[in-house]
């Protein structure tokens, strides 16, 4: 991942992420595609549980929200250069990658899922794709679950993607055999297309807790996020939100 050139705003350095927030009034985060909990709807507007989340936020503490497009290649160090105050992507929380920031509590966590397309893979089960077959799986380039899959089937062909709204028409036209993601976006994918797509069962491989993060030194910001997830999971406005975004598919329709 290469920094961004964007030089360092000296006021965040001195103060502190927070503090210039609250100065200014506008939160900035930095979103990389993941649906459902962040894409862009039909209409090009910013959507997902993540951006509902991060909306609600930043109106309950009268702020300003500002989505800067990010992706899943350079949005670590994007965030540690400065970029935005928070990222935002459906990113899993790893020890590893807690070495380079920081995170919140999780607001959520979601199973591995796979989606084939009925007509490449037929009556294939996922012992005969580990087993070693001539099929092509994607997944979501840089993300946890695409060193899960080369680990369980490195023996397939394993297809890094950076744009999943493509590998959903990838998927569905053929040029895929499979889509390895976290659930809901399998099962979704499933029922919306029922008669070219079904699901093969993987949850035993992975489970991941997903939330926001915050450059290391953001520990005061970190603690109003906290906060407010523990205020919002408490009222069960999260719990409706999650809801709403995982547990129907509708919003398959509004990628479209």
């Amino acid at each position: 991942m290469a920094l961004a050139s964007n030089a360092i705003d000296a006021a965040t350095q001195s103060e502190g992420s927070l503090a210039v927030i609250r100065k200014n009034g506008v939160l900035k985060v930095g979103v990389a595609v993941n649906a459902p909990w962040v894409f862009r709807d039909s209409n090009g507007q910013w959507s997902g549980l993540e951006v509902d989340l991060l909306r609600q936020l930043a109106q309950d503490m009268g702020w300003k929200l500002d989505l800067v497009p990010a992706s899943w290649q350079s949005g670590i160090e994007d965030l540690r250069a400065h970029r935005f105050d928070i990222l935002a992507s459906g990113l899993s929380i790893t020890p590893q990658r807690a070495l380079l920031l920081k995170f919140s509590h999780p607001y959520g966590d979601y199973a591995l899922g796979l989606v084939v397309n009925r007509q490449a893979i037929g009556s294939d089960d996922v012992t005969k794709l580990q087993s070693g077959s001539s099929h092509t799986i994607g997944v979501l380039s840089g993300t946890v679950t695409a060193a899960t899959t080369k680990e369980y089937f490195g023996q397939s062909k394993v297809v890094e993607i950076q744009d999943e709204m493509q590998a959903i028409k990838n998927l569905r036209e053929g040029k895929l055999d499979g889509f390895i993601a976290e659930e809901p976006v399998p099962t979704a994918l499933a029922k919306t297309y029922p008669n070219q797509l079904h699901t093969l069962n993987v949850q035993t491989y992975g489970r991941t807790a997903h939330g926001f993060a915050v450059r290391r030194n953001d520990g005061d910001l970190l603690d109003v996020i906290n906060a407010w997830l523990i205020y919002q999971q408490a009222s069960g406005w999260i719990r409706s939100r999650e809801d709403f975004w995982i547990h129907h598919p509708d919003w398959v329709q509004l990628t479209q």
